[in-house]
């Protein structure tokens, strides 16, 4: 007896573990209507005005008294709108607890009456029903359409949702006795003993009797912060959830026959007589040989973590597996069902949702297994396919079911042969290397072969270099084939130069200073050299005649008027620079100062001058260059200017 005793508390803590105790709960707080949740019965009072009794109190006292009559709730009429539009929110709310009933077994629909409401001690403003009377909508079309409340014989009880959400936040404390009482209670309309049972369980409740009142519906900013215990007589039927799951009631048929017998393998479960059960510890010998069996039968794809499930299962009594959706629950359970079956053991596959056994089902079936796997939802409509299966299943040829078998496990052992192959391509892939880097990290790092333009072999080098500094190395080798295409070239002027390493940033700034001006001078002698537009004119002439335009260069500038300065040019041009003048000329016979050619003449000998200038100062800067080009190098742009008189690219 005392077993039991401790069997049906144990029960009772799992069932009240289902409760969702969370502001969501509409058990809890029901701050707003919802066709497909809930109905205020006061609605209907709208269509009985002429009437002295309200049709929400008529309902509400007949469903109290527990009538054994079915309760008439609204006869809709099409020529009347109101009716109708009852009738649809009706249908709503039918449709919806009728969906979830089908869905998941649960068939959680109550009149809530009266309603409580207040703040609990972490300041959540709730309310909720007091009592729970359990009903069910119908929807009868005999002789005239009309909608009923059918009342179940499981009878009325307190909202035990809230006040487990009571006994958390208000540390409150409630036994089963209470429970009981209330449900007692419950069947009784009287609003001056349900206060007095509240208050002897200290919870002083302020109530002012008004008759059946509308909800009051709260905004999000219309929710009290603050609020004193109040009862209020509202009554509404609707969906008032008291355990998240179907299993409440399979607790419940549990409770009851924990007091009358033991629960057999229920029982075991829950408080296990072996002790090995709830052991989990290291396998035993034989559980070790038999997870060692290589054959594991995964027919749908698995990963590492999924094949590690089904190798633990084979030896564990109890295990756990969860996960977001999407991340292959059901693939597990097909492999896990795949396993057993090909170990001979039987399997129950149980779940609350028809969907989801159905999504197993089809998965096995696709498999070419559904011989082997019977579907059971209905124990009646089911029954016929199910024997047809077993029958069929009798009948197998036992020489296809072995040749199956041989070719099994010869693709067993052929798969096993891969997978050792690949481990030990990945072992090789994802092993570091004496540089610091695995296989996986080059290959992730390398370009596709086609975008590869060059390979280089490293295989000399590769003692000396490690991931380190591998890509400071890379970084230098393309900052130096960056500038060696630049400046690597043959026909580079520069690519002979000394090094530049040991020069300061002033002898640096030096060369580029050097260089631009004999760049600026060449550019000015080209420039000299195209406005003369003569073939035998060069720079190396100039040289030649310098002395000769120096002493009349001062008589050539434009504005001048010096002593003797037309006897000087007379003297120049037919005597001293004859032969310059006929250079110019191409050997035609100069006309004189006067003539109109000689304003031509006069302009060539001053860029003659200037020419010659310049090339010559070029020549002199050619000697600076030691002191960055090679010794060969820079003869050779000496001679190559003394050659040609000027230097310039």
């Amino acid at each position: 007896m005392e077993r039991g005793l401790v069997m049906k508390d144990k029960l009772i803590h799992m069932r009240d573990k289902l409760n969702d105790i969370s502001r969501r709960n509409r058990s809890i707080r029901l701050l707003k209507l919802y066709n497909k949740w809930s109905f205020d019965l006061t609605d209907l009072d709208n269509l009985s005005r002429l009437s002295k009794e309200k049709a929400s109190t008529a309902i509400v006292e007949q469903i109290t008294h527990q009538t054994k009559n079915d309760v008439i709730l609204l006869k809709p009429t099409i020529n009347n709108e109101l009716s109708m539009s009852l009738s649809r929110k009706l249908t709503d709310l039918y449709r919806n607890i009728k969906g979830i009933e089908d869905e998941t077994g649960i068939h959680d629909f109550y009149l809530g009456f009266p309603f409580l409401s207040g703040t609990l001690s972490d300041g959540t403003f709730f309310q909720a029903p007091l009592f729970l009377y359990p009903i069910r909508l119908e929807k009868s079309n005999v002789n005239a359409q009309k909608w009923v409340i059918k009342i179940d014989e499981d009878g009325p009880q307190i909202n035990r949702t809230l006040f487990l959400a009571f006994k958390k936040l208000n540390n409150q404390t409630f036994t089963e006795d209470f429970f009981d009482q209330a449900a007692e209670l419950a069947t009784k309309y009287n609003d001056e003993e349900w206060l007095q049972f509240l208050k002897n369980h200290e919870m002083n409740v302020s109530f002012t009797p008004k008759g059946i009142s509308k909800l009051k519906e709260y905004r999000k900013e219309e929710v009290p912060e603050k609020a004193g215990l109040t009862m209020l007589e509202n009554a509404v039927i609707g969906n008032f959830p008291q355990g998240g799951s179907s299993l409440v009631k399979d607790y419940e048929e549990l409770i009851v026959r924990s007091e009358e017998s033991n629960l057999s393998l229920a029982g075991e479960l829950i408080e296990p007589q072996d002790k090995d059960f709830e052991t989990d510890g290291e396998p035993s010998v034989a559980e070790k040989s038999n997870n060692n069996n290589p054959d594991i039968l995964n027919l749908l794809q698995a990963d590492g973590s999924q094949e590690e499930i089904i190798q633990v299962a084979r030896y564990k009594k109890g295990i756990v597996v969860h996960g977001p959706p999407g991340t292959g629950k059901s693939q597990v359970i097909v492999n896990l069902i795949t396993d057993a079956l090909q170990q001979e053991k039987k399997v129950l596959v149980v779940c609350q949702k028809r969907a989801a056994l159905d999504v197993v089902y089809q998965r096995l079936d696709g498999l070419g297994l559904s011989n082997h796997v019977a579907l059971v939802h209905d124990e009646k409509n089911d029954r016929k396919k199910l024997y047809a299966k077993v029958g069929a299943v009798l009948e197998q040829n036992q020489v296809s079911f072995e040749n199956a078998m041989n070719q099994l496990s010869s693709t067993s052992k052929r798969l096993s042969s891969q997978e050792e192959l690949l481990n030990s391509i990945a072992s090789a892939l994802y092993s570091y290397q004496d540089f610091g880097l695995r296989l996986y990290d080059l290959y992730g790092l390398a370009k596709p072969i086609v975008e590869t333009t060059q390979i280089v072999d490293l295989h000399e080098v590769l003692p000396s270099i490690n991931k380190d500094f591998l890509v400071d190395i890379s970084e230098k080798v393309y900052t130096y084939a960056e500038w060696y295409d630049r400046f690597g070239d043959e026909d580079f002027p520069l690519k002979e130069r000394k090094t530049f390493a040991n020069f300061n940033m002033k002898e640096k700034l030096e060369a580029i200073e050097l260089l631009n001006d004999m760049v600026d001078k060449a550019k000015q002698a080209v420039e000299y050299l195209d406005s003369l537009d003569h073939e035998k004119i060069t720079p190396a002439y100039t040289w030649l005649i310098k002395n000769k335009l120096e002493k009349i260069y001062p008589d050539l500038e434009d504005g001048t008027k010096r002593t003797l300065q037309g006897l000087r040019l007379w003297w120049w041009t037919s005597v001293s620079g004859k032969n310059i003048i006929e250079e110019l000329l191409d050997g035609e016979k100069f006309k004189g100062t006067s003539s109109s050619e000689w304003l031509k003449i006069k302009k060539s000998l001053i860029i003659m001058h200037q020419l010659g200038k310049v090339t010559k100062a070029m020549a002199e800067e050619v000697d600076k260059l030691k002191k960055y080009l090679q010794d060969y190098k820079s003869k050779q742009f000496k001679n190559e200017n003394i050659r040609r008189g000027y230097s310039v690219n």
